[in-house]
């Protein structure tokens, strides 16, 4: 599975750099989001939520977009 640059963007309408781990069949298993001061790697909603000084319910659902 490779890991694919692009964005996301969560439901608060924030949007970041990220990489995203995609399957042959076009699902993400996972991402990694940067920010300013570096990489934050998704583990569980809250946890990530709050590296991002966010709550959960504000990050979940997010959208991506992948750069070819």
């Amino acid at each position: 599975m490779p890991w694919k640059k692009g964005k996301v963007k969560f439901d608060d309408g924030t949007s970041y750099p990220a990489e995203l781990l995609v399957k042959s069949d076009g699902q993400v298993w996972n991402m990694k989001v940067f920010k300013e001061n570096g990489v934050i790697e998704e583990i569980d909603a809250e946890n990530f939520a709050n590296k991002l000084g966010k709550d959960p319910e504000t990050v979940y659902p997010y959208t991506y977009e992948i750069e070819e």
